[in-house]
């Protein structure tokens, strides 16, 4: 019998909390992914449901994972390519086949110590959720078959608010979650500039980008942090930097 997930990941820190990692080791193998001849016809299926809901959504590719491990090194996984429709249908199985999501989250923190977020528009799958901008791995991030994480943030916010991290001071530190059968990895990015001079101009590309993934931009500070509709990603992060503050 394949393990599940769970059972994969019984030695690791508990659900939801965000702990150090050193390294992030991920590597994408061709071929197809085992589980989308499977169940094929149910992903079609589950597809169209979809897409009849909300027209919007593309079938692009992103990276599932079918096999993770933590050590003292830090986190090894390997991945395949699969379809958008693939995780749409697969965060609906309230048993999931062994593969798991995997996303970076880049954390931009303001000079005056706030966590730039950003609402997701009704156009997308995770509509009226609160996180930092990111993004799943994709075919752009993998650099000789290896995950660049640093190069999938960079993308992913200069796409959605239009900062480029690199003129950012990027923490020393990587860090990895887990919440149900997904794996997430954060990293701290700290802007000279305040809360209100980022908004804005996170607000004047939101005027030109013809994406519309995203529909607000926030500020979460220690006094607010209880008033957003999070995506699962956030609580980790929120906690981690909080926490270090008080």
């Amino acid at each position: 019998m394949t393990p599940s997930p769970h059972a994969l990941m019984r030695d690791w820190p508990p659900e939801g909390v965000a702990f150090p990692v050193a390294d992030i080791d991920i590597r994408v193998a061709a071929g197809e992914l085992a589980e989308l001849a499977a169940f094929r016809t149910e992903i079609d299926a589950n597809w169209k449901a979809e897409t009849d809901a909300n027209p919007h959504l593309f079938n692009g590719r992103l990276v599932a994972l079918y096999d993770v491990a933590l050590d003292h090194a830090g986190v090894h996984a390997a991945g395949r390519m699969v379809p958008y429709a693939y995780h749409l249908w697969w965060r609906r199985q309230s048993l999931p086949p062994p593969t798991f999501h995997c996303f970076a989250m880049p954390v931009i923190v303001s000079a005056d110590g706030a966590i730039i977020a950003i609402r997701m528009s009704q156009t997308t799958a995770n509509a009226g959720k609160v996180y930092c901008a990111s993004g799943s791995l994709e075919e752009d991030d993998i650099v000789d078959g290896r995950i660049d994480i640093d190069a999938n943030m960079t993308r992913e916010v200069a796409e959605e608010t239009g900062i480029d991290l690199t003129g950012l001071k990027a923490g020393a530190d990587y860090y990895c979650a887990h919440h149900r059968h997904c794996v997430m990895f954060y990293r701290f990015f700290y802007s000279e500039r305040d809360a209100a001079t980022l908004m804005q101009a996170v607000r004047e590309h939101m005027k030109t980008d013809t994406e519309g993934e995203i529909d607000a931009v926030l500020a979460i500070t220690a006094g607010n942090r209880g008033a957003f509709n999070y995506a699962f990603s956030m609580p980790p992060v929120l906690d981690l930097h909080f926490s270090n503050d008080s």
